[in-house]
């Protein structure tokens, strides 16, 4: 697919040919600000997240038919991130203080009109903007960024917090968070105009 999908703030998604610059579809599922949007690294589907509170899962191979609507959070959803070691797998960040993990339907398989997340990783003490997973085999990690300031490591396994960065770290949101795929590094950076790389 020679395609760049675009989520806007008024509230479309629009998929269009790189090459060609063509406008080839515009889906109208969302009723306010889309903050992010996923693609899915083997199925046809795109995760879309929105200030309307919800996520939606978007199958291209059905003309871009909804799949599922997931309705969980209280607040503006940030940002979606799908764990490249589970794939049937994605986390949400919210500015509900929490980041909720997810379960993606297979092809052919309908839901059965669950909307409501596996479970919640509760810590911060303001909003979620990001969210990462970690891409090593051994590590069932996720990396979260918010407006407390803090950069907090979980284990998705265990449901518990591992770690919190907040002692010479950054001193507003955090906007941006992400796991080196090599080394053992990770990178977020502020609204403070600071980026902290932490081993």
């Amino acid at each position: 697919k020679q395609w760049i999908v675009v989520g806007a703030d008024d509230t479309k998604i629009r998929v269009f040919n790189y090459n060609t610059s063509e406008k080839l579809k515009v889906v109208d599922e969302h009723t306010d600000f889309i903050r992010y949007l996923a693609v899915h690294p083997t199925l046809p589907y795109v995760i879309s997240c929105s200030d309307d509170q919800t996520i939606k899962l978007l199958d291209w191979d059905k003309s871009w038919a909804k799949v599922n609507s997931y309705e969980d959070h209280e607040h503006y959803i940030m940002q979606v991130a799908i764990n490249p070691k589970d794939p049937s797998m994605f986390a949400s960040a919210s500015l509900d203080r929490l980041i909720k993990i997810w379960t993606i339907p297979q092809p052919g398989k309908v839901p059965a009109g669950k909307t409501n997340a596996n479970y919640s990783l509760v810590g911060h003490q303001a909003g979620v903007n990001c969210i990462d997973f970690c891409s090593s085999p051994d590590r069932p990690h996720l990396v979260s960024g918010g407006d407390d300031g803090h950069v907090k490591v979980w284990d998705y396994q265990t449901k518990q917090c591992l770690f919190t960065f907040d002692k010479g770290g950054h001193t507003d949101n955090v906007s941006s968070v992400s796991f080196h795929p090599d080394l053992p590094i990770i990178l977020s950076a502020g609204e403070d105009n600071v980026v902290n790389i932490w081993n």
